[in-house]
């Protein structure tokens, strides 16, 4: 019997400049093919009204390195407000079965980012 947990994404997307969650930004994701050495698109969602997403549950997908692309240009356009970034991509190295969290704090001038619980 396989009792491999799988691994798991999320993110949680904080607007900093607004004080409030980023919410109904879209988050795309794409893992990366090591025999193709290629970008394969996974999913794309949106955040909730409190800036959260759930990527990817438990076993649904490989271990591998993922990219998450923020389309805060869209976000900011909505909130009509100018930014620097039409987009955030972040790589992550999801090489162990396990909950990987990944906060990103916004701003239209500049973002940072941190592996959460």
């Amino acid at each position: 019997m396989n009792t491999r947990r799988g691994l798991s994404l999320s993110t949680h997307v904080l607007d900093t400049s607004l004080g409030t969650a980023a919410a109904n930004l879209k988050v795309t994701v794409h893992r990366f093919d090591d025999e193709s050495q290629k970008w394969q698109a996974v999913r794309a969602k949106q955040t909730d009204p409190d800036g959260r997403c759930n990527v990817f549950e438990q076993s649904e997908f490989p271990s591998a390195t993922y990219k998450l692309t923020f389309h805060v240009g869209a976000y900011y356009v909505g909130k009509n407000l100018k930014t620097l970034y039409p987009a955030i991509e972040i790589l992550v190295d999801c090489t162990d079965d396990q909950h990987y969290h990944l906060p990103l704090l916004l701003s239209p001038y500049g973002y940072t980012t941190y592996r959460g619980s």
